[in-house]
């Protein structure tokens, strides 16, 4: 899942979280990321999942800055900013949820102890 903190505009301070691709944002409404802010076209960029990793697609003469640097087409990596109009947004990897190992560590805990008392019930019944 992939984050993008809003550092300034109308939203600033608020996170967009997302887990599918790919996702398109600009000024339409229809878009994953709706973005009302000057200089930020209808149809301004998408974040795809390639081989290679996750890709932002610029679309044609929308202007946007990856770290103060222009592209049309990037590689993205944790921590990288984006500037497109009066908009910086910061990208990066979403915490992962660890999923609760409980259940599993009582089964495990349960069969040690069923073999335990299976060993014992053994033992009893060879020394008869």
């Amino acid at each position: 899942m992939i984050q993008l903190q809003f550092l300034s505009g109308n939203r600033s301070g608020t996170i967009f979280r997302e887990a599918r691709f790919p996702i398109r944002a600009g000024r339409a409404p229809d878009l994953d990321l709706s973005l009302d802010e000057p200089g930020v076209w209808p149809r301004h960029f998408q974040i795809d999942w390639r081989p290679e990793g996750l890709v932002l697609q610029i679309e044609p003469d929308a202007l946007l800055n990856v770290n103060d640097t222009p592209v049309q087409r990037a590689l993205l990596r944790n921590g990288d900013i984006l500037t497109l109009g009066a908009l910086k947004l910061r990208f990066s990897l979403a915490p992962v949820r660890q999923a609760s190992l409980a259940p599993r560590e009582c089964l495990t805990w349960f069969a040690l102890a069923a073999l335990c008392l299976a060993q014992v019930a053994l033992v009893y019944l060879f020394i008869r």
